[in-house]
C-alpha cells in the first residue's frame, strides 16, 4: 500500500495560520463610515458583518470587526434617537 494521500494532507496543514474574513472587513469598513452619515447604511453592513464575524470567529479573526461592528451599531442608533428626538422638539438649538 502507498501512502501518498498522507503527503498531500500533512502540506494542507501547515498553513493554520488564521487569515482576515475578507466580506466581514468590507462591509464593517462601509459600517463604521456611514454610522454618522447615513445610519439606514449602517444598520444592515454592521448587522450581517457581525454575523459573519461571530460564525467565522473559530477559523479567522474577527475580534476586531466585532467590537467595531458593535460601536458603529451603537453610533448610528444614538445618531437615529437624536435625529428623531430633533424632529419631534424634545431637543432644540
Amino acid at each position: 500500500m502507498d501512502n501518498n494521500y498522507n503527503v498531500y494532507n500533512e502540506n494542507t496543514s501547515l498553513s493554520t495560520e488564521k487569515k482576515v474574513h475578507v466580506p466581514s472587513m468590507v462591509l464593517m469598513i462601509i459600517g463604521a463610515v456611514f454610522a454618522l452619515l447615513l445610519p439606514i447604511i449602517t444598520y444592515p453592513c454592521s448587522a450581517i458583518s457581525l454575523v459573519m464575524s461571530i460564525v467565522k470567529r473559530r477559523s479567522h479573526k474577527t475580534t476586531y470587526a466585532i467590537v467595531i461592528n458593535i460601536i458603529a451599531l451603537v453610533v448610528a442608533l444614538v445618531n437615529s434617537v437624536l435625529a428623531v428626538m430633533l424632529q419631534m422638539g424634545v431637543i432644540t438649538f
